[in-house]
């Protein structure tokens, strides 16, 4: 039987949770008949049998680099990601993919990110602000964008929570009622804002109810550390409003493809952005997209300015009579990689 070739996958594990880890799960199981994937994991949490970064044994990381036949880098941070270009490629001359899911832009520094990334085999950029950041003088060479997106399996999928269930049971009763959804992996700031834009939804809420209430939104906090503070403050805001019937903060983990399929609306209210995930699994599932403009999006996405709840409410109400859907063309996601990781495969 044929020996596999190995892929190192540097960055967060895929029993992480996030979009770079589901989409490096996904990854994964597009090419499990191809390759061997082996791991050095970026996360806080320790798992089980997967080496972790933060142990600092340099012995153990520079074993896996050198038993690699292929080193693929998701490194969210710009330091780390340096890092692992100069031992896996500059240093080790392995074959060396870097997929940069942030915006250079957004990270700062843009032509040292530019220099280490020439020294790879493929660079892989997930939109369009950070392509052409990165890609000068009309030099392409190895860079390419493609979208962070792979499609999920809804098999795969676990089934939504109980009290999930009921609630959308609950709402589907009221036969005018609009299901809003959106998500964040953990409430965090980014220029000193909710990056994920929670308290703009509730916000938008307060607005679209004050009339009538057949508004309702369910947001999934994945991971609630360090949240307290926020949600204490969202929540004084949900109870002086009334609005305990027509928002749920839901604060664990759970399929939000299995969510946004019992939606009517997918809300991206983000202040920054890579290739949000969950725009395009909406997309696929036929639903209607709301997102902020604070990047590219895909055909079919309503854009809303951000940070601008006037705006946000405006494009909400208008999406009801907005029916046009982005036309669907299937891509072999499989085929993409597999030329990504071919070594005789340079252009």
């Amino acid at each position: 039987m044929k020996k596999l070739s190995r892929i190192l996958i540097i960055g967060p594990a895929p029993q992480n949770i996030g979009g770079i880890s589901m989409h490096i799960r996904r990854l994964i199981g597009l090419l499990r008949k191809e390759y061997d994937f082996d791991f050095v994991d970026e996360g806080h949490k320790r798992w089980g049998g997967v080496f972790n970064l933060r142990t600092l044994n340099l012995i153990k990381y520079l074993g896996k680099v050198f038993n690699a036949d292929i080193v693929h880098i998701h490194s969210g941070h710009f330091l780390l990601r340096l890092f692992h270009v100069i031992m896996c490629r500059i240093l080790m001359r392995k074959y060396t993919v870097v997929t940069v899911h942030r915006d250079p832009n957004v990270e700062g520094r843009v032509s040292i990110t530019r220099w280490f990334l020439k020294h790879c085999n493929k660079v892989i950029v997930v939109n369009d602000n950070g392509y052409k950041a990165l890609v000068v003088n009309g030099c392409k060479c190895q860079y390419q964008m493609i979208p962070a997106y792979l499609p999920p399996r809804l098999d795969d999928e676990p089934i939504l929570p109980k009290e999930i269930i009921d609630k959308i049971s609950e709402i589907r009763k009221d036969t005018s009622g609009i299901l809003m959804v959106s998500n964040a992996w953990k409430l965090v700031r980014h220029n000193d804002q909710d990056l994920y834009g929670l308290d703009n939804c509730i916000d938008a809420m307060v607005k679209l109810t004050a009339d009538k209430k057949y508004y309702y939104l369910i947001f999934v906090i994945a991971d609630n550390t360090d949240a307290g503070a926020y949600l204490k403050q969202y929540r004084e805001i949900i109870e002086k409003n009334k609005l305990e019937s027509n928002v749920v903060i839901w604060e664990s983990p759970l399929s939000f493809v299995r969510l946004a399929l019992e939606s009517d609306i997918v809300l991206r209210t983000t202040n920054t952005d890579g290739d949000a995930i969950s725009i395009r699994e909406a997309l696929d599932l036929g639903k209607r997209v709301i997102a902020s403009d604070v990047v590219k999006r895909p055909d079919g996405v309503l854009l809303y300015k951000t940070r601008d709840v006037d705006d946000l409410v405006a494009t909400i109400k208008k999406s009801e009579n907005n029916d046009k859907l982005a036309k669907k063309c299937p891509i072999d996601y499989r085929q993409i990689y597999l030329s990504i990781y071919n070594k005789n495969n340079n252009n």
